[in-house]
């Protein structure tokens, strides 16, 4: 098995779209054909993202869009993404023992960049952890803290894409494009489609996720309404 020191790859927050090396990509490892021939189950989770820290979205819209980005990549390919409950420290950059953890884990944490993702790494349970700075005022508005741009960007690094250096991708390695304004408006070029191909078998994938948590009001509800069942029928009503 090689082994390779795992790399963070940055997305780049810029005033203009002007395109900036993030990384040195002679120094990231260039990802294997990790999938072909068949379906890639690919668990992922979210760490801290909807701890209520982002205050211009509220985590319902989170999932929805995490949701759409990893939609997004598994239209293009085999890719069956499957929610679970989160384990494993507090979102960092300090590697941490792989194995027992959801393979993508999605939070933030303070960051000197937009966001970043680590590149698949069965050795390191950093591995495809996708993590986006707390102090962004991140949203839905397409401007330039548009978190539906930035996951898909980053999402397509945790499955092992690399940055596109000579035509236009959603993997380029620059921010804010402001291509999305909102959900349901993310798309990816060309250039992104042909490289995740390689990567994974052509075809059309899945993202299955966690039921969300019923809030209290609606557990107290559902209760009162069992328990009225109950005594109706025993004939007390």
């Amino acid at each position: 098995m090689t082994h390779y020191t795992i790399v963070a790859v940055p997305l780049v927050l810029v005033s203009l779209a002007i395109p900036v090396a993030a990384d040195p990509i002679t120094l990231l490892p260039s990802p294997t054909t990790v999938g072909r021939g068949e379906t890639k189950v690919i668990t992922y989770s979210y760490s801290n993202l909807l701890d209520g820290t982002f205050l211009l979205m509220n985590p319902e819209q989170l999932r929805a869009a995490t949701e759409e980005a990893l939609g997004l990549w598994a239209s293009f390919g085999q890719l069956r993404f499957v929610e679970v409950i989160d384990s494993g420290p507090a979102p960092s950059d300090f590697s941490y023992t792989a194995g027992t953890t959801p393979q993508i884990r999605i939070g933030h944490h303070p960051l000197a960049v937009a966001a970043h993702a680590y590149f698949p790494n069965a050795d390191d349970g950093l591995g495809s952890d996708v993590h986006f700075d707390s102090g962004g005022a991140w949203n839905l508005n397409g401007g330039p803290w548009n978190f539906l741009e930035a996951a898909t960007h980053e999402l397509g690094h945790a499955i092992g894409l690399q940055h596109e250096l000579e035509r236009i991708a959603i993997m380029n390695p620059f921010y804010p494009q402001q291509r999305f304004s909102g959900l349901g408006t993310s798309f990816l070029y060309a250039a992104d489609i042909e490289q995740l191909q390689s990567l994974y078998e052509p075809g059309r994938g899945s993202v299955t996720p966690l039921a969300p948590t019923p809030e209290p009001g609606t557990l107290m509800l559902a209760a009162a309404g069992l328990a009225l069942l109950a005594c109706r029928r025993r004939g007390w009503l």
